[in-house]
């Protein structure tokens, strides 16, 4: 798998070709990658043992299969000729940072511990999106064991005002005193 610099390389350099059409070729990395979790595929395509030629061949295919740009087809293409085709999802991972920061749109982590309403999930995006300065895209996750509370992952930042959180600080600073 390629992580960090390299993933980062990948998808900006896509990024950057894909101008003016960015959500499009986001989707599109999307589609391939459900088609490349079967894992018949990802033996054959992630395999450098089988002939490269072949492996482009059956990406160029399943590109017309699924109806990719050729930027998109070109792009994983060029995954297969580097051996680097197994680091698709974290470049599409990437790509889709990329995307959404230009969009001005931030990724937000919310865990809650019942599944919240249609209007709190409407007013806790407007904080967080006031807070970031961004449209706030919530991911919610549900978790009893905070016992009341939330938790708010923001850009790599933790927002713990659960109650959870508040006795166990509260506990150490008992302990402390005595």
């Amino acid at each position: 798998m390629i992580e960090g610099k390299l993933s980062r390389r990948y998808a900006r350099a896509v990024f950057e070709l894909a101008a003016g059409r960015e959500e499009a070729v986001g989707t599109e990395l999307d589609g391939f990658l459900e088609v490349y979790e079967d894992p018949d595929l990802r033996k054959v395509l992630g395999n450098p043992a089988f002939d490269q030629d072949r492996r482009k061949e059956i990406v160029v295919e399943l590109s017309g299969r699924l109806g990719l740009s050729d930027l998109t087809t070109n792009f994983l293409s060029l995954l297969v000729t580097r051996d680097r085709l197994d680091g698709l999802p974290s470049i599409a991972r990437r790509y889709h940072s990329l995307l959404d920061d230009s969009a001005g749109r931030v990724n937000a982590t919310v865990v809650v511990p019942q599944t919240l309403g249609e209007d709190q999930r409407i007013s806790l995006a407007a904080v967080v999106g006031e807070m970031t300065g961004k449209t706030a895209l919530l991911t919610e996750e549900v978790d009893a064991g905070i016992i009341g509370g939330i938790i708010v992952e923001v850009g790599g930042k933790v927002y713990d005002g659960s109650v959870r959180t508040q006795l166990s600080s509260l506990r150490k600073n008992i302990e402390r005193t005595y």
